[in-house]
């Protein structure tokens, strides 16, 4: 026995069952790695169909703080974009699980397709645009405040830096330290 008071034979099987359980471990996350490799293109399909329309109805509505071309192109034609890929991705999803169930069976699977993908997509630009407009508020919010320090800073006559021990320089040239900063509530 040892001096802790186990064995020599328990710490060898206590090494020899970790041994196998990582094996294990590692040999299903191969076994999980070569599944994925095979379906990469599958599941990059599956994550545009359900993630794109998401980003995209949230970045409709959401609150930005940009200009006129930033908001045409950014804000609604990328958003557009981004529904649109998804409604592509969902419609190519549908119709591979209508071939694989009906076996081709179907008089118009991409109509049905379609009109699935459809559903999917504008309940998930939904949902995105009801997380936008929650989040919409305290982001105008934090975007006047911004506003209102930098236009603060400019009319009273500081300065910035881009260092860290010296930050700001006020209107006679005094040198200023930015010390801490508080969440807006």
């Amino acid at each position: 026995m040892s001096s802790n008071g186990r064995s020599k034979l328990a710490l060898v099987a206590a090494g020899i069952g970790g041994t196998a359980v990582a094996g294990f471990g590692f040999a299903f996350g191969r076994d999980i790695y070569k599944k994925t490799k095979k379906n990469v293109e599958l599941i990059a399909l599956l994550l545009a169909a359900v993630i794109c329309p998401f980003i995209g109805g949230r970045g409709l509505v959401r609150g930005h703080d940009r200009g006129i071309f930033g908001t045409i192109f950014l804000t609604v034609l990328a958003s557009l974009l981004l529904i649109a890929a998804g409604l592509c991705a969902a419609t190519l999803l549908m119709l591979g699980v209508l071939m694989l169930v009906t076996d081709g069976k179907l008089d118009s699977p991409f109509l049905l397709a379609l009109l699935g993908a459809f559903v999917l997509t504008a309940l998930l630009a939904g949902m995105g645009i009801v997380v936008g407009l929650v989040q919409r508020p305290k982001r105008l919010k934090a975007i006047a405040v911004g506003k209102f320090n930098e236009r603060f800073l400019e009319e009273n006559g500081f300065r910035e830096t881009d260092g860290d021990d010296i930050t700001h320089y006020d209107d006679s040239g005094q040198a200023l330290r930015f010390l801490e900063a508080h969440q807006i509530v």
